[in-house]
């Protein structure tokens, strides 16, 4: 099995640490507004890179943080009038929701960077014992150039310019406001008038962006990973800064051994972004097309790869998504009957081919698309055997099919509760049911809060208890 490592920008045999786990960490979304799609191309991207090492008999310990302070949080937070922290609960409820919706499985851990302040604080002060950091006027800033090979990371050649025996000039006056260095970047931002803040060594203030990842990997996988994940546009400087504090203030020689980026959501062929305009919220996507459809388009482009979002590419993909979930529907209503014959044989070794063909297509740098046509050109053969041929199925068919259909959704998880929709049907187009089914727990949760707000408490948690007991968990707001 091969993955495409950014450190080295070649694909490389994937070998972790531990010959049965792998540790993983993914930077995960700057709670200040609602998810985009953006964030879902990253999750789900991730979320498959998990399921299939899992597939392959991996223990994935995935840790997936959330950026809970930082300027953009204090910002839109002062524009609302409310404080860091409900803002920042909201969108972080807001993000789990979709991301259940969108069918990822669930994360080792999910830390917020405001849970351990006190460790950042440790690893900061660790960094300036060791000569890499300096404190200015309240705020604390990690030196470059005391990093030899800074300019070489994620370079393909050796960077133009090199450090070598470089010592922090604190006798002397900074030359770039409170850096000494205009690449110095932050690590502890000295407290202003109106924001949040923790006591430090060096004051009121707050943790920077890029140690916030460092030490929650640190803290919850260890000194060193087997893979750290995020964007594309994450890769300099954010990334870039991560390994180098990471690895001064471990003395490892590596951070994370191999460095997986996702590529953007391009809109008619224009990256995605909000000064353009061209700006799609999950939720808003979620009103017109079912998750799972969003989810198959996703995965349908490769996780390095720009995903092209036009309503006539996600059209598409809820067409070729309903045709699977047909196909299955009708292999579903067969009645297994007759003893095998030479077709049902030859469909019955295509299965394995088509697995072989998927394996073959993931262990390749997870090349979803090339996976995505076996399974098509499968179902196209399906077809024409069992419906075009009218041939009868064996009970020892059908379970082979079903077993593998299952491996699919273990892979891509794009077959959530199938069981259940088989039960119900599929006749009726994709995602009609479930956004009834929404729609009636939003209807339900509006009437619980109105119930709520009149004090009418015994009704409202009637409610709740009968919901429950059908087997739906709604919390209050």
């Amino acid at each position: 099995m091969k993955v495409y490592n950014s450190l080295t920008f070649q694909k490389e045999e994937f070998e972790p640490m531990n010959p049965n786990e792998v540790l993983m960490y993914v930077c995960g979304p700057t709670v200040y507004d609602s998810p985009h799609l953006g964030h879902a191309k990253s999750a789900v991207a991730f979320d498959l890179v998990r399921r299939y090492l899992e597939f392959k008999g991996y223990d994935v310990k995935l840790v997936k943080n959330y950026t809970d302070i930082d300027d953009k949080i204090i910002e839109r937070a002062q524009e609302k009038d409310i404080d860091y922290i409900t803002l920042s609960e909201k969108y972080i409820e807001e993000y789990e929701e979709i991301m259940t919706a969108l069918n990822l499985k669930l994360d080792y851990k999910n830390p917020k960077a405001t849970d351990i302040i006190d460790f950042m604080i440790h690893v900061i002060e660790t960094l300036i014992k060791k000569g890499y950091a300096y404190e200015s006027n309240g705020s604390v800033y990690f030196a470059v150039r005391t990093y030899k090979g800074y300019e070489s990371i994620f370079q393909n050649k050796e960077g133009e310019e090199e450090y070598e025996d470089y010592e922090i000039p604190t006798d002397q006056e900074p030359l770039h406001g409170d850096k000494y260095d205009s690449k110095d970047f932050v690590l502890w931002k000295a407290w202003k008038e109106g924001e949040p803040f923790w006591e430090s060594p060096w004051g009121k203030g707050r943790p920077g962006w890029h140690i916030e990842c460092s030490c929650m990997t640190v803290k919850f996988l260890g000194e060193k990973i087997d893979i750290h994940g995020g964007g594309l546009d994450l890769k300099s400087p954010h990334h870039k800064n991560e390994i180098a504090q990471s690895t001064a203030y471990t003395g490892e020689e590596i951070f994370a051994k191999y460095f997986l980026h996702n590529g953007f959501i391009e809109v008619d062929q224009e990256k995605m972004s909000k000064s353009l305009g061209n700006f799609f919220l999950v939720s808003d996507l979620f009103k017109k097309f079912n998750p799972m459809v969003i989810r198959f388009f996703l995965i349908s482009s490769h996780y390095r790869s720009s995903s092209n979002f036009t309503m006539d590419s996600i059209k598409q993909a809820e067409t070729n998504y309903q045709k699977l979930l047909t196909t299955i529907q009708k292999v579903n209503e067969l009645t297994p009957s007759g003893e095998k014959n030479g077709d049902l044989t030859e469909l019955s070794d295509r299965i394995e081919k088509t697995r072989n063909g998927i394996i073959r297509a993931m262990d390749d740098d997870f090349g979803t698309p090339e996976a995505i046509a076996e399974i098509f050109t499968f179902f196209r053969e399906l077809n024409r055997v069992l419906f075009e041929k009218n041939i009868n199925i064996t009970e020892e068919f059908k379970e082979n099919f079903f077993t593998f259909i299952e491996e699919l959704n273990e892979i891509f998880g794009i077959f959530p509760n199938l069981e259940e929709k088989l039960d119900l049907g599929l006749s009726e187009p994709i995602g009609e049911k479930d956004k009834l089914i929404k729609d009636l727990i939003d209807l339900t949760r509006d009437v619980r809060e109105a119930l709520r707000k009149r004090k009418i408490y015994d009704l409202s948690d009637e409610i709740r208890e009968r919901l429950r007991a059908l087997g739906l968990n709604i919390e209050d707001k």
